[in-house]
């Protein structure tokens, strides 16, 4: 269970609720510029910037997530799938 919410649920809720969030604090930001008549703020009116940060940041997270914590240690031997005794054994890394 907390394989599927690690790799299928938290990847698509957490944007989700970050735009969201943004979008909240964004409509927050241009009500109060229009009530006191000055400009709103630069990124309350261009996301694009926020977002590709966003997505970048979440790339990172990901990709530094998975190369410390995949894979099995180096110089393991790799035994390929084989036939003992007319069944076929699975091949991997034989040091586990």
């Amino acid at each position: 269970m907390l394989r599927i919410l690690l790799t299928v649920i938290l990847p698509l809720v957490l944007p989700t609720a970050g735009y969201a969030l943004y979008v909240l604090v964004v409509e927050r930001r241009r009500r109060e510029a229009e009530e006191t008549h000055s400009p709103a703020p630069w990124w309350a009116t261009a996301p694009w910037p926020w977002l590709v940060l966003a997505g970048a940041g979440a790339m990172a997270v990901s990709l530094g997530f998975v190369a410390l914590t995949g894979g099995v240690a180096p110089h393991t031997p790799y035994t390929p799938a084989h036939l003992e005794n007319g069944r076929v054994v699975g091949g991997g890394a034989s040091g586990n």
